[in-house]
């Protein structure tokens, strides 16, 4: 995590070229659009464009295991959900004779749902999900890889965004990847003095995690201390931030700007009209 929230100068057009705004629009789009779309046949040519874009960058093939990390952290509602997904009325586009057929199911009268387990629609409704997920994550990955937070703040203090808004996220773009760092320190600092969390037992298990929490606590008491300094030292709150960076756009920002504002307004009247994206 702290490598992905690292950013590294680099060459070519993703670094030189293109406007830090160009990238904001372009990532927020592809957010949206994969929020509207549940189809993975859709979804598949925005995934493979990040990982395009992620080899034009060098962006390491080591961070893209944070993709993985991601889905494992929403495994729970993942799964709740795949296992809903088993009757035939859900699927708008799929045959629905197809998708509703079982592969390991159960009937159940629970809240009226009927039919619980796998099918061939909830697979393929998970396929969606999984890969709607490794699209946003990918694209971040790129975004923050190739975009430096100095730049991110200018150019939102130049969009005019509320100073306050700016700083918080400056200290979330910083805060993730020096805690990461604090962590891993703690941990490698315990390690040389023979501590192992592994164990079974919760009561051992909350005794061994002590020797990191308190050394935790500690440096997150000081690292609150050390922001509060560096606020008033900024006069945070005391006026309105003079941007370093103007937003001056050449023809090809311009360009991507409309093509990523379009796409999510396209996406939009094809979901609605004629159902692109759904399943």
């Amino acid at each position: 995590m702290e490598g992905i929230f690292t950013y590294r100068e680099g060459k070519g057009f993703l670094y030189a070229r293109l406007h830090p705004l160009t990238k904001m629009v372009a990532f927020l789009s592809i957010v949206i659009v994969a929020g509207l779309w549940l189809d993975v046949r859709f979804l598949t040519p925005l995934l493979l464009l990040g990982f395009i874009l992620g080899a034009f960058a060098r962006v390491p093939p080591r961070y893209y295991l944070f993709v993985l990390f991601a889905i494992l952290l929403t495994w729970y509602p993942t799964l709740r959900s795949t296992v809903a997904q088993a009757r035939p009325e859900y699927f708008k586009v799929l045959d629905p004779h197809w998708a509703s057929t079982g592969i390991l199911t159960i009937r159940t009268k629970f809240l009226g749902l009927d039919t619980l387990g796998l099918t061939y629609g909830s697979v393929y409704w998970l396929a969606g999900r999984i890969v709607r997920f490794a699209t946003v994550v990918v694209w971040g990955i790129v975004f923050l890889y190739t975009t430096s937070i100095s730049e991110i703040a200018n150019t939102l203090y130049a969009l005019k965004v509320p100073t306050p808004i700016v700083f918080v996220i400056q200290i979330t773009y910083k805060f993730i990847p020096y805690m990461a760092s604090i962590i891993n320190q703690i941990q490698s600092a315990q390690k040389l003095r023979g501590w192992n969390v592994r164990t079974i037992n919760l009561v051992k298990l909350f005794r061994r995690s002590l020797p990191m929490a308190n050394p935790l606590m500690r440096r997150t008491a000081v690292i609150v201390d050390q922001v509060t300094t560096a606020t008033q030292i900024r006069g945070f709150g005391s006026g309105r931030v003079t941007p370093l960076r103007d937003l001056t756009l050449s023809w090809l920002d311009q360009f991507l700007i409309a093509v990523f504002i379009l796409l999510p307004i396209l996406a939009i009247f094809g979901l609605v009209f004629f159902k692109f994206g759904l399943i």
